[in-house]
């Protein structure tokens, strides 16, 4: 598929190391030359060493095998760390049981830049337990996981999910959801 890969800091673009994770980056002479018109575009697609971003978060075994995480425009930056949705979005599906699906989004705040919070849609109706499930969701995180993971941006109920044609959560029609409900 490439001539060759390579996985590297998103910021720095150093190479990391077996199971580091990073954006994953490749060589091919079938790589297009660049977006037309679009020099910025181009520089931020391709560097001067022929190397192609792919907008992946991405890590390799020590047998060179590639495992993608995220895309990295959907990453929370929270308290200058990097929050990976999926993995809390798989931490609470594996313990509560009351959980159909989840999405994890990050919401502008101004002391943690973005604040994780979760939108769930619960297996039954949590009518009056919502505030017992809230409380249960954010004890699983913060039981679990660092401080910059911790559901800041809070818990919100749902009956759907918004979903693309083909089955992917809409997570930005979710984080205007959430800030259309706060303003009323």
């Amino acid at each position: 598929m490439f001539d060759s890969q390579q996985i590297v800091n998103p910021t720095s673009g150093e190479a990391l190391k077996a199971n580091e994770i990073g954006e994953l980056c490749f060589r091919t002479p079938a790589a297009s030359r660049g977006y037309y018109k679009r020099p910025l575009a181009t520089a931020q697609f391709r560097d001067r060493d022929g190397w192609c971003r792919s907008g992946d978060l991405a890590y390799h075994d020590t047998d060179g095998r590639i495992y993608f995480v995220e895309r990295i425009k959907e990453m929370i930056k929270c308290l200058d760390n990097q929050v990976v949705p999926a993995e809390l979005e798989e931490l609470l599906l594996a313990n509560h049981d009351g959980i159909a699906e989840v999405a994890v989004v990050g919401l502008p705040h101004s002391v943690y830049g973005e604040a994780p919070a979760a939108v769930v849609v619960p297996k039954k109706d949590v009518g009056s337990g919502g505030q017992a499930m809230e409380k249960e969701i954010k004890g699983i995180i913060a039981g679990t996981c660092a401080r910059h993971k911790h559901l800041y941006g809070g818990v919100c109920f749902m009956e759907s999910l918004p979903k693309t044609e083909t089955g992917k959560v809409r997570r930005k029609a979710l984080v205007d959801i959430w800030a259309s409900s706060i303003r009323g």
